[in-house]
């Protein structure tokens, strides 16, 4: 049986890549699916890199996850007057996802979790303009 292969390089596949079992085959016209800045800013890349992570240690399924992902999205662009601008709107849903997920998968302390953000508001509010947000120890 052949080992599947991790979320991110399936995800990452260019659409007209040969799947002849020849990886690295593009068919002519194609590209790579490499955005030349795929992230705007750390946290994206992060929140997206634990569902990632998580997916394949197996507390959830990537199907799933990107159904509620997609259903979060609807949902929101529909609220929002002139739809989602693709950015930490974008990844601001992609994190409220993830952890609604870990809460029903009870991979995440709730209490925790609810403390964590509070100390992360609170480190937010008080740092300076343009300083980096840090918690304190």
């Amino acid at each position: 049986m052949k080992p599947e292969k991790p979320i991110i390089e399936q995800i990452s596949k260019p659409k007209n890549a040969a799947d002849n079992g020849d990886e690295g085959a593009l068919a002519a016209d194609s590209a790579p699916l490499v955005p030349d800045q795929p992230f705007d800013v750390p946290w994206h890349a992060e929140v997206f890199a634990l569902a990632v992570h998580l997916s394949e240690a197996g507390h959830f399924g990537w199907q799933d996850w990107a159904s509620r992902f997609g259903k979060n999205l609807a949902a929101a662009s529909s609220i929002k007057a002139g739809g989602l601008n693709g950015g930490n709107d974008y990844y601001q849903i992609m994190l409220e996802t993830l952890i609604g997920l870990m809460k029903e998968k009870d991979i995440v302390d709730p209490e925790l979790l609810s403390a964590l953000e509070l100390q992360w508001r609170e480190a937010y509010i008080t740092t300076p303009h343009g300083e980096p947000v840090n918690l304190r120890a």
